[in-house]
């Protein structure tokens, strides 16, 4: 029988591990805890901030260390979220479960796209680092839409227990066949002792932020991310307060997974149709609509009308992914060889800086402290809109003025 190739058992190992059957009720089941919508929200915001503090250093112990072990600490750190969930209950396990699930994503996200190339570099393939990256996403994404077919009924029936067991099972699963991947040479980065390493970061870090080939696109992606996530994660109260009966949740997440599936999967196709600066331009249209049908949704609150809005949203959603996807090639297109990894730590840290803020701050609008009265769901999305669509305009116009563009430059060989 023929061996799977590396990358198809990494796309096979997240395949599984994103069956995420929790998913689409989850804010069921923080309610069950006894939290409120409210909460549902600044927590996700928590937890994207708390992602901060791990995900420079996760991606340094990939380039220091080996980017295979991190991948499989990533899945491991899920694994223990769930076999959490499932043998306790209460406000703090919860908190626990979601703080395992943020050092996960630092380590996922610091690393995947890493190995992807060290392996790409080890066979001299790596003009094939957008399409592999694709197909990765294509994969994530692909196992959030089957489990979600699934979840609602499974839900109905048996309650979080099977959702819970599901994911365990199937992380399990996943980790065992992330054992079997090869290492793949990389680069070390030179820093020796402690101090010297954090320096190293630390100056990565301020030289990424620096260089004018990629900062402008890393602030505008991690912009598009932190929308995105607003939006995703208003999906179920949005759903919740239009009295949407619970199969409803399913679908919008089937639909925002079939989506997303589908544009990671031609990524390249539209990245070569569009170019880079046009494939942004349209997702920040995008972006403008996808807000004009959360507010719409949050202000008449009639389930197929929320349902119908967010099936759009989704679209929004989809391109913004593609755009990032493309963005990550662009940024690995500039990045020292040794230090491609805390490169990508840097992206997904200012990602989930923005988007941790902002959902924060998005709960203290609707549910400000001590009493006082807040906006709608309408209203705040709407002061968002605003404040996002003008950064995004302010950054577009630099995009668009650079004296010496140089986006379509490849300074350092791709093979």
């Amino acid at each position: 029988m023929k061996q799977l190739n590396p990358l198809n058992k990494l796309d096979l190992a997240c395949f599984l591990r994103s069956q995420l059957y929790l998913a689409p009720v989850l804010l069921l089941f923080y309610q069950q805890n006894g939290l409120s919508i409210a909460d549902y929200v600044m927590i996700q915001g928590i937890f994207q901030l708390t992602g901060i503090i791990f995900e420079i250093p996760c991606g340094y112990i990939a380039d220091v260390l080996s980017k295979k072990k991190v991948l499989i600490l990533a899945f491991v750190c899920f694994f223990l979220r769930a076999a959490l969930w499932l043998s306790f209950k209460g406000v703090y396990i919860i908190l626990l479960g979601e703080l395992f699930n943020a050092l996960s994503r630092a380590f996922l996200s610091g690393v995947y796209d890493s190995y992807i190339y060290d392996y790409l570099k080890s066979t001299n393939k790596t003009r094939r680092m957008l399409k592999e990256c694709g197909r990765t996403n294509f994969a994530m994404s692909g196992g959030a839409m089957f489990a979600a077919i699934f979840s609602a009924m499974l839900f109905d029936r048996y309650g979080t227990i099977i959702l819970l067991s599901l994911e365990f099972i199937l992380t399990l699963i996943s980790i065992i066949l992330l054992t079997t991947l090869p290492n793949p040479p990389s680069a070390k980065p030179h820093a020796v002792t402690l101090k010297q390493k954090f320096t190293e970061i630390k100056d990565t870090a301020i030289a990424t932020l620096k260089n004018k080939n990629i900062n402008i696109y890393i602030l505008y992606s991690a912009l598009l991310f932190s929308t995105t996530s607003l939006f995703c994660w208003c999906f179920q109260p949005l759903l919740k307060m239009s009295a949407a009966p619970v199969f409803m949740f399913s679908f919008v997440y089937v639909i925002n997974h079939a989506l997303r599936a589908g544009f990671s999967y031609y990524v390249n196709r539209l990245k070569n149709f569009f170019g880079l600066n046009r494939l942004l331009v349209v997702t920040t249209f995008l972006c403008l609509y996808s807000f004009a049908c959360m507010i719409l949704s949050f202000y008449f609150k009639l389930p197929n009308i929320a349902c119908l809005s967010l099936i759009f949203v989704c679209i929004g959603i989809g391109f913004q992914l593609a755009f990032a996807i493309a963005n990550i090639n662009h940024i690995h297109t500039f990045a020292l060889e040794e230090t491609r990894a805390t490169i990508s730590s840097v992206n997904n840290m200012l990602q989930q800086t923005i988007s941790g803020l902002s959902l924060i701050c998005f709960k203290f609008v609707i549910a400000p402290p001590s009493g006082m009265q807040g906006l709608s769901f309408a209203q705040a999305f709407f002061v968002f809109g605003a404040f996002y669509m003008a950064l995004f305009a302010i950054l577009l116009y630099k995009i668009y003025h650079k004296k010496t563009p140089q986006t379509s430059k490849q300074p350092l060989p791709l093979n």
